[in-house]
């Protein structure tokens, strides 16, 4: 996916919230050069892509090696105590629906994000979710695949709303009556505005599902890890018979890539335009 112009005035956005805690002088000097790079950088390129370079800038000017890192833990303690809640509410519905809901909340959960918006309802969009059509559903093709695939490669987008992804995994589990061979859990390789690292990933007991391994893509900052448009990325994706890309940062940076499940919310215009569906619809959209 390419970039577009509203992207601009998002990341310099970001730049904004990102240092609201530093002085004003620190500030200047954080926004000035992201907005040097802005200038200065191939428009060409893919959004993901531009918001690594963005939050380099942050960490490496404020000193911050993690600017979002209390965000990201009240994120996973608040979709933690929401845990057994949204069990409850699976628990409530019928055996065949079970699965369908669970990725109806897995979606949900990616309200939790600190990119487009800092301020969100999580408990009013589950919700919403709950009693709104998919804009986008391609579950049936998702679910046929969870039936007969061995290995799972889930692509993670936010903290907290990893709680609502390990929700959604042990559904498949259940549903399957069996684990998969192998599922590969995919998380960023370092801070990146409140994506999943991790630390988050043990935080939320992710790592008590059966036959868990965990991959890494880079955060921006150089020989970190793979790039989401990698070559590796793209072995990643040919090993595995089942792909799921969870949020926008994943889809922009993953659309070109072949059979892949996108579940995400549509939250900015950009993103919107792209799927064609109105802001703030759901979507499970398969790119064979």
């Amino acid at each position: 996916m390419k970039l577009c112009l509203d992207c601009i005035v998002c990341f310099h956005k970001q730049a904004l919230f990102a240092t609201k805690d530093l002085d004003d002088s620190l500030r200047t000097k954080i926004l000035k050069k992201v907005m040097l790079f802005l200038c200065d950088a191939n428009w060409e390129t893919s959004p993901d892509e531009f918001a690594n370079e963005v939050h380099c800038i942050v960490r490496e000017v404020s000193g911050l090696s993690d600017p979002y890192k209390e965000i990201k833990k009240n994120s996973n303690k608040v979709s933690l105590e929401m845990y057994p809640e949204l069990k409850e509410l699976l628990n409530r519905e019928s055996l065949e629906n079970r699965l369908y809901t669970a990725a109806k909340l897995a979606i949900a959960g990616n309200i939790i994000d600190f990119g487009p918006s800092t301020e969100f309802d999580l408990k009013g969009t589950v919700d919403e979710v709950m009693h709104k059509d998919l804009a986008i559903n391609d579950f049936k093709g998702l679910q046929e695949k969870i039936y007969s695939s061995e290995r799972l490669l889930y692509f993670a987008d936010n903290a907290g709303e990893i709680v609502f992804d390990r929700i959604f995994i042990e559904e498949m589990l259940r549903t399957r009556d069996m684990p998969f061979k192998q599922i590969s859990f995919v998380v960023k390789s370092g801070p990146v505005i409140n994506d999943a690292i991790l630390g988050d990933v043990f935080e939320v007991g992710i790592d008590r599902l059966p036959n868990i391994r965990f991959l890494e893509i880079s955060n921006g900052e150089k020989g970190s890890a793979p790039s989401r448009r990698s070559d590796e990325a793209r072995r990643y994706i040919e090993e595995h018979d089942i792909v799921i890309s969870k949020g926008q940062g994943n889809f922009e940076g993953l659309s070109d890539f072949h059979n892949i499940f996108f579940m995400l919310m549509a939250k900015c215009p950009v993103i919107a335009n792209e799927l064609m569906v109105n802001i703030r619809s759901s979507v499970i959209k398969y790119k064979g």
